[in-house]
């Protein structure tokens, strides 16, 4: 096989990489809001829950590449091993690709809590995205073939209900995760030793090897009717229509313009979200319920010994704005509010409103107006990482790290506009002797 060919093969898997990488970032950064919404109130994530959460949308983002790269019309279409080898090596680049991509993110920039070492969780997260992998090559292989797809998947279907132990090929993918997540942690056992707990390590390295095993099996059947497929079969594997080679990029049009402004939307209601979820996983110190609290519309006396910060919180769902600290001498400092919304507590919600930087020690006097409740001042919380900096960031700037990509994207558009002779987007021209041709 000659390089040009491998190259072709290549950009078959990854036809448009700006693509995969829009919503392998999007799937990065709504994981966290995600989990946390169908979660109890105040519950905390910690590396190996957002660890194991990485590796599911890796596997399930792995097989539907390789899916779509096998069902893909193809010129002269290589081997079906050839193909499966190069969907395996590149689902295994692109999955390990985001596993590193979420370590750093919930290592650095939302630092969540560390409970127990990982135990090699995203090196079985990857063998689990490489297996999907597989499945998927042979789903796309079998995709023109509604009888042997669904032959195959009755077939696995019956092999789920037929396994007395219930490790079947699909349980199999929920033992295996629950498995690499904690490994010796069967349901019921509280003890400490890993040996006392035999049950869990049973089912999870059968788990493992009937995921082989259902991923061998598909691949088998896929190979075998590729292999008996005609030679001018037009299908998965084959089709004369399209030349070998790059394919014509086409001029970008509104489409791509309306997909710009979708993002900035977008970016522009979920920044908030992000930053504030963010923050509160990232809390590694929050003293709510202790400082001076009172009813919103009533001054809080606050002793301060050093100058610094104080942070206000609202307690309940309660509105409250307006909030200002005033001193003796009547120096006022106004507050600086944090992006995004940052609650704290279980029983009791606690928003972190914002935060008032006093310029000198002495007895301060809080003020916040709004509905009927109660505030709370007391010292800000200590969130890590970057996603710290960013809460108690000026908002404009929260703002245009969430219109960024849409931005970027409109500038490629632009960009690649004035490539096919396109100067920006389609506006009416005026004029009979305009180029109506384009």
């Amino acid at each position: 096989m000659t390089s040009r060919r491998l190259r072709a093969l290549t950009r078959d898997l990854l036809p448009y990489p700006g693509r995969v990488l829009g919503v392998a970032g999007a799937a990065l950064l709504l994981t966290l809001p995600a989990l946390d919404a169908n979660r109890y109130e105040g519950w905390r994530a910690d590396l190996r829950t957002m660890t194991l959460a990485s590796v599911v949308v890796a596997s399930v983002g792995a097989l539907l590449l390789a899916a779509r790269y096998a069902a893909r019309p193809a010129a002269a279409p290589p081997r079906f091993p050839v193909r499966l080898a190069v969907a395996l090596v590149g689902a295994a680049l692109l999955a390990a690709a985001y596993l590193a991509a979420a370590q750093l993110l919930f290592r650095l920039v939302v630092p969540v809590e560390v409970e127990s070492p990982l135990r090699g969780l995203p090196v079985r997260g990857l063998v689990l995205a490489v297996l999907a992998a597989a499945v998927g090559v042979a789903v796309g292989a079998l995709w023109r073939r509604p009888v042997a797809l669904v032959t195959l998947g009755v077939l696995l279907v019956g092999v789920e209900l037929a396994v007395p132990s219930g490790i079947g090929p699909l349980s199999a993918v929920r033992f295996w995760l629950l498995g690499v997540g904690q490994p010796h942690d069967v349901p019921g056992c509280v003890s400490p030793f890993p040996s006392e707990c035999v049950t869990w390590t049973y089912r999870h390295w059968p788990s493992g090897l009937a995921l082989v095993g259902t991923a061998l099996v598909a691949v088998l059947v896929a190979t075998v009717l590729a292999s008996r497929a005609p030679a001018d079969d037009i299908g998965p594997l084959a089709d004369t229509r399209r030349p070998e080679g790059p394919r014509p990029r086409a001029a970008p049009g509104r489409t791509r313009y309306a997909l710009a402004a979708a993002l900035v939307v977008a970016g522009f209601v979920l920044t908030p979200t992000l930053v504030g979820t963010g923050a509160r996983h990232a809390t590694s110190d929050v003293a709510t319920g202790i400082g001076s609290g009172a009813p919103i519309g009533s001054p809080a006396e606050v002793p301060v010994a050093l100058p610094g910060r104080l942070a206000v919180f609202a307690v309940g769902l309660v509105e409250v704005r307006d909030c200002h600290a005033r001193s003796a001498d009547g120096t006022r400092v106004g507050l600086s509010p944090v992006l995004g919304t940052v609650r704290y507590g279980d029983g009791v919600s606690y928003r972190w409103i914002g935060n008032l930087r006093l310029p000198a020690p002495g007895r301060w006097t809080v003020t916040c107006v709004g509905e009927q409740g109660e505030y709370l001042v007391a010292g800000p919380p200590r969130v890590e990482g970057l996603v710290g900096r960013l809460v108690e960031a000026p908002r404009p700037v929260g703002w245009l790290l969430g219109v960024l990509p849409g931005l970027l994207v409109a500038a490629h558009a632009a960009y690649a506009g004035r490539r096919h002779g396109q100067p920006g987007p389609p506006r009416p021209t005026a004029g009979r002797g305009a180029d109506q041709g384009g």
